[in-house]
């Protein structure tokens, strides 16, 4: 008897939650604009540069075992330039960018290792330091959020 009424009680409760539970939702869509600031020019007027803007979202991307949640590669003709990523889901990401000089589509490295053309990525106050992904990383929650990221160059 006590366990008949304790299903009854029991069912009772899991009908009377889900009643007034809330509605199923989509997931949110934000926007994340990009500034990018401190682009190079080069001295031909017939140049192919592009900077290479890639928002990671998760920690293999940015150590990068796994391809990059979006990239876009858009012309360096002036010495900054706007992207708006349209429509992602409300979340963790990094944003890593790059000068392109050669337009090769990969940043360039001397026998070192030092990077030949500017770069910049979310999280970066100083260089030398080993990032992670959750220093470098921010939330993005809110409609019309902007990053802003000031491309440096290391020779």
């Amino acid at each position: 008897m006590k366990t008949s009424l304790y299903c009854i009680i029991t069912l009772s409760a899991l009908l009377s939650s889900t009643a007034f539970a809330k509605p199923f939702q989509q997931e949110e869509l934000v926007n994340l604009s990009i500034n990018i600031k401190n682009i190079p020019q080069r001295k031909d007027n017939e140049s192919t540069a592009e900077v290479e803007i890639a928002l990671l979202a998760n920690a293999a991307q940015w150590q990068l075992e796994q391809a990059p949640f979006k990239v876009i590669r858009l012309p360096a003709n002036n010495t900054e330039l706007s992207h708006t990523f349209a429509r992602l889901p409300a979340g963790r990401y990094a944003l890593f960018a790059f000068f392109d000089a050669n337009n090769n589509q990969q940043l360039d490295e001397d026998w070192l290792g030092i990077p030949e053309e500017a770069f910049a990525f979310s999280g970066m106050s100083s260089l030398g330091q080993d990032l992670k992904f959750i220093e470098a990383s921010f939330i993005v929650s809110e409609k019309g959020q902007t990053k802003t990221l000031t491309l440096i160059e290391m020779n």
